[in-house]
């Protein structure tokens, strides 16, 4: 294989807002086995070009593919992957793009760590560290197992850059995926705490590495723990690990005074917030680290977004009114962004219902007692809007019709691994105090008090508690690309499912209800969602896509669940 296949992008690096001023000259493209790898410049390009692939990924793909399947995300076109159908996924081109993009990591990685590892030191100087770029190799590599098997479970392992690309590979077995991808994150264990400039913010570092090897023990201890073993080492492992990403808490991170100074995209204070751990991040002023995050998830009439992805209303309905994360980082009302002063008139307001009891009677408030029209109003005043949407990834562009956007996307922030410490504890202890305390930690911030925290008193089991906790999860870190790996970690996959697509069923009802229409007019609403899950269910995980089965039918062989 020619490196230059692998050095083409290496100015789109997503993670990265900025690479090398003096490299942007070099045509990469060129570079050959026998051209590449000899100076310290184009080891860096080979080092940034790894960063690139995740700007593809990080757009609806992994949505898709971690929250649209679950009951955190709604899709406007009710997607295959929301309704679980393996055939439909495994052609989608979501699925492919999260497939080829995190393998192109992995390939990148080990090229660095096979061929930057192998010059000679002269070549670096002082502006080149090597063994950092030796570092970020490993860190990414491992990085991308992990996210391969969070989505598929099981994958082919390739650890070497001198393989043939045309080789038909096997499915690894999960463990020897899962002891690879810690060596790794412990071979980043060099990486810096913090890097001196914004340029390099995208980039891993030491609390990374902690914080996915705190996602890989808890991933193992709940996969032992559904299958009647003893998970207790794992856990204590997974302590340990969390143990050590907390006590960079103050000197390296810090949990924001509010939500929305996680997500904020107007000022450098809030885009380079300490709470981030790793984040894919953008600047809007780069053409190519520019990218469309935020049109994602905002509706077109509130700020001209693509509004592909929504949060259910029985998502909303969940939240306290005084928690921050509904009042403010769920957009649950608006008026038209084409409301104009002069011509009040016309002007057009959404309203979400506040009540499963209220779905199909907002429209109807422009309207007097006897059913006509109030004055000044007109058919279409108040428009109810059946699902809400998260402000995590706002886009504040109205009327500028760009794509450009500087949203962060954060991969894994401070608050993710104070919950993870309180369901570690409840897993070794069950209930205790300091469980609660770190769950209220992050409660507090949301309610911006103390009188809304959690009691022990009303957590008489561990299983109990563990449900507190996946729900505190969803209202923390819903659309984060965590929740389908939360679900199956917990053991709690079919019955958070099951309780959506319950949900669905429900709104339906009463909105024929409250229409006066016949019983099981809106059937059609919630026939299509499965009713035969099972707790061990393959649908947990992502097919393997057909391209890749076309190819290599060593991929047909049922994975081990």
């Amino acid at each position: 294989m020619k490196f230059k296949i692998l050095l083409l992008l290496p100015f789109v690096a997503a993670g990265l807002t900025a690479c090398h001023d003096e490299l942007e000259e070099t045509v990469y493209s060129d570079l050959t086995d026998d051209t590449a790898f000899t100076s310290a410049e184009n080891a860096q390009a080979a080092v940034d070009a790894m960063y690139a692939p995740l700007q593809q990924i990080y757009r609806d793909p992994i949505f898709q593919a971690n929250d649209g399947c679950t009951d955190v995300c709604f899709d406007a076109g009710v997607t295959a992957f929301e309704v679980l159908n393996d055939d439909a996924i495994r052609t989608s081109t979501h699925l492919t793009t999260c497939w080829d993009n995190f393998f192109q990591i992995t390939s990148r990685a080990n090229i660095v760590i096979d061929r930057v590892g192998a010059m000679d030191e002269a070549l670096f100087g002082e502006e080149y560290d090597k063994a950092q770029m030796i570092a970020e190799a490993h860190f990414m590599r491992g990085y991308a197992y992990m996210q391969l098997t969070d989505l598929f479970y099981q994958v082919p392992l390739v650890l070497s850059s001198d393989v043939d690309v045309k080789s038909k590979l096997p499915y690894a077995n999960i463990n020897d995926i899962e002891t690879a991808i810690e060596t790794d994150l412990k071979a980043a264990m060099s990486l810096p705490e913090t890097y001196a400039s914004h340029d390099d913010a995208g980039r891993p570092t030491l609390g990374a590495a902690r914080g996915f090897l705190v996602r890989l023990y808890m991933r193992q201890a709940g996969r032992m723990r559904l299958s009647g073993g003893n998970a207790d080492a794992k856990w204590q492992q997974a302590l340990t690990a969390v143990n050590e990403v907390l006590q960079m808490e103050g000197s390296v991170y810090t949990l924001q005074p509010q939500i929305w100074d996680v997500f904020n995209p107007d000022t450098d204070a809030t885009l380079y917030n300490n709470e981030l751990m790793f984040a894919i991040r953008a600047n809007d002023n780069i053409t190519s680290a520019a990218w469309d995050l935020g049109l994602m998830f905002t509706n077109w009439d509130y700020d001209m977004g693509w509004n592909l992805f929504l949060v259910p209303l029985h998502q909303y309905w969940s939240f306290d009114a005084a928690d921050q994360r509904r009042s403010v980082m769920l957009v649950t009302e608006f008026p038209n962004v084409y409301n104009t002063a002069d011509n009040p008139a016309a002007a057009s307001y959404y309203y979400a219902p506040a009540s499963l009891a209220d779905v199909s009677t907002v429209s109807k408030s422009n309207l007097d007692a006897s059913g006509n029209l109030k004055p000044g109003e007109s058919y279409g005043t108040i428009g109810e809007l059946t699902n809400v949407f998260t402000r995590k990834y706002e886009y504040h562009n109205s009327f500028k019709y760009t794509y450009r956007t500087k949203n962060n996307m954060p991969v894994m922030r401070l608050a993710d691994m104070i919950l993870c410490k309180a369901e570690i504890l409840n897993e070794i202890n069950g209930p205790t105090q300091d469980a609660i305390d770190l769950i209220n930690r992050i409660r507090s911030r949301a309610f911006q008090d103390d009188n809304h925290g959690l009691r022990l008193v009303d957590y008489t089991s561990k299983e109990a508690l563990r449900s507190a906790i996946c729900d505190e999860r969803a209202k923390e870190l819903g659309l984060e690309c965590v929740r389908r790996v939360d679900l199956i970690r917990m053991g709690l996959w079919k019955d958070r499912l099951e309780t959506y697509f319950a949900g669905i069923k429900a709104i339906a009802d009463m909105k024929a209800q409250n229409e006066n229409k016949p019983a099981g007019y809106y059937d059609n609403d919630w026939r299509v969602y499965p009713t035969n899950l099972t707790d061990n269910d393959i649908r947990r995980y992502m097919p393997i896509p057909k391209r890749e089965t076309d190819y290599n039918p060593e991929l047909l062989n049922a994975r081990t669940f």
